[in-house]
This record gives structure tokens, sequence and C-alpha cells, in this order.
């Protein structure tokens, strides 16, 4: 297990070995006197540099409290409106705009560092509609959920192009690491993902089904189901070892979309705060998404007296962990382009 009180990274870009420093490289070196009382700083031995707790997390150089910004965040995922979280906190709503897309983007290096799904059985995949305005009027939310631990494994908001869905597809094949045998994906038959699925998944044990839901008086009266990858008889293996559903479907990523719909005011059918970028979507859902899969225990994996995260029945962590423990996580140091460059040129050779 993964223990979430370790130290990601040396915050320095020009630490010669980021990837060993949270391990064996970074020490307490001393106390700081600052105007609200001592604050702890740490030393790095590979590159012999200095700083901070908070350098490199989302809480560097803030005015305000921590405990503040994580009420920001608690309350947007919960569904308020920034000009709402701007009244209860008493400040600016462009300081909560500021904050908030902070959070969002630490959240998705959070998702990229972090997510891993060795052992896949059952994924399915949706769109949701964003209903905004301006640039993100005809933008959607591309989904993809593992349905033995509820964890929402990928997230991508934009237009439904072929572009975004082989994005999406690539994120999804990134998550899903290893080799699971003929683990089973379903959607809905959106023209755009057979053949993308056909490239990004084509060496990979796969079974994949398309379904389309027919719909009576605000009932699912039938489904059709397709099946595009995979074989008969490897659809019925990758079914029998789903402990879930009995046939393919898609009910557990609707049942994540009426999450989304209900934790992020942009998305809300009548909302006063649509949403006019793709990026601020995307944002608002990835904090969404780290409460969801990280801190809250979900209400169907309870065993016992003991709830779980969809983080830990992946075994990605072995406890729920805190959003200051989230936001406190420091991301490893993007090296520079030429660094880039040179070093994958090196790996190439």
């Amino acid at each position: 297990m993964n223990s979430p009180k370790l130290k990601a990274n040396c915050p320095n870009p020009a630490c010669p070995d980021p990837a060993q420093n949270a391990k064996f490289a970074v020490t307490k070196h001393s106390l700081l006197k600052t105007k609200s009382g001592l604050r702890r700083r740490y030393s790095c031995a590979a590159c012999r540099s200095t700083f901070a707790a908070t350098t490199g997390t989302v809480y560097e150089r803030m005015r305000k409290s921590k405990s503040d910004f994580d009420k920001a965040t608690h309350m947007q995922s919960e569904g308020m409106t920034k000009a709402a979280i701007a009244r209860v906190l008493k400040v600016s709503p462009s300081t909560i705009t500021r904050w908030l897309a902070k959070a969002g983007n630490h959240a998705a290096a959070f998702h990229k560092e972090n997510a891993r799904l060795p052992e896949a059985v059952e994924v399915q995949l949706d769109e949701l509609s964003c209903k905004g305005t301006g640039e993100a009027k005809n933008a959607w939310a591309y989904s993809g959920v593992e349905v033995w631990s509820r964890f929402w494994a990928t997230l991508k908001v934009g237009r439904r192009t072929l572009g975004n869905t082989y994005i999406f597809a690539r994120q999804l094949r990134a998550v899903l690491i290893g080799e699971s045998k003929d683990f089973l994906v379903t959607s809905d038959c959106f023209k755009y993902y057979e053949p993308v699925m056909r490239v990004v998944f084509g060496k990979t044990p796969l079974v994949y089904v398309q379904v389309k839901n027919h719909y009576f008086r605000k009932g699912i009266r039938k489904s059709d189901k397709t099946l595009v990858l995979g074989t008969p008889d490897q659809l019925e293996d990758a079914m029998a070892r789903s402990e879930d559903s009995k046939k393919p479907n898609t009910a557990y990523i609707e049942r994540l979309n009426l999450h989304k719909r209900m934790s992020c005011s942009m998305l809300r059918r009548r909302t006063p705060a649509p949403g006019r970028s793709c990026a601020r979507i995307q944002e608002a859902l990835e904090l969404v998404r780290v409460f969801y899969n990280f801190v809250t225990p979900h209400g169907s994996l309870k065993f016992g007296k003991v709830k779980r995260t969809p983080a830990m029945q992946a075994g990605i962590f072995d406890r729920p962990l805190t959003i200051r423990e989230i936001f406190s996580w420091v991301p490893p140091a993007k090296p520079k382009w030429g660094e880039k460059a040179v070093a994958t040129m090196a790996s190439e050779y």
C-alpha cells in the first residue's frame, strides 16, 4: 500500500534525482520563525536545497488559512456556487476562482500519479452533457468507472470529437495497467468509441460491448447489446468474473453521472452559474473526483463496520485520506523542455 504521508518529490525542478527524494533524500532541516508561528523547513540531500513544508503545494504563499482553502474546495464538491462560497468565507469571488483552479489542477496531478488499476474486471464509459455557455456550449464530460471498486478512473471535458475520444481512451489505457484477462468494457453507442477502442486497445485482452437502452415512461424497457471486441466465449468468461453485473449494462456510470450533476453546480440543468469554459468545468470535476475516490467512503462499499473509499477498494491506499493530506502532497517537478527532449532521446537509444 502507498503511504499518504509520504512526501512525493523534492519541489526543486533542478534536483538530479526527484524520484528517489521522497523516500531517501528529504529530511527535516530547521524551524523558521514567522508572524503566525514556527514553520518546519526540509532539506534535500540530493540537490542541497531547503524548502518549507508548503513549497510545491497548493498552500504555498497563501495569505488566508489552510482551513479556509479546504472549506472552499469542500463546498465546491458539495454543489455550492463560487459566489455562495465567497459569501460564506467572506472573501472575493476572484479569490475563490483562483483557489479552485489551483486545487483542481493539483487534484488532476494527484490522480495522474496515484490512479492505477492493474486488475480491472468491469469498466463502464459514458459522456454527460455539461449544459455550458460560451466556449463550453457543446462541452461533454467523458468518464469511466471501474465497477468492482467504484473507482472513477478517467475524466475528460471537451466536445464530442474523435480527437477528444482518443485522448479519453488513452487516459483509460494508462490507468488500466497490467494485462487483466478479458476485462469487460461497456458503453453507449457513441459513434467514435468503436474505432478508438480498436486502435487503443487492439492488443489488450478486452471484451467491449455497446449497450443501447430503449426508454418507456421514464424507465428502461429493453436494452440492445452489441459485441464489438472479443468473442462470445470471452464475454461469458468476463461476466462470470463480474460480481456486480449479471449482463452488460451502463447502470453504474449512469449513477456516477447523477453524482456529478448533484455535486457540481455548473452541471445542474437550471443553474445560475453555468460553466463558461471547458477548463473551468474540468477543474471543478477534478475536485469532485478527488473527494469521491480518496476522501469520502462509498455507500455500497460497506463491509461490517468498515466503510471503504473507492481507492481503498482498488488497493491504492489502505485508509481514507483527508483533503489536507492530498493538498499537502508535493507533485513531481516538471522538467524543462530541453531536459525532457534529452531524456526522450536517451531512452530511444
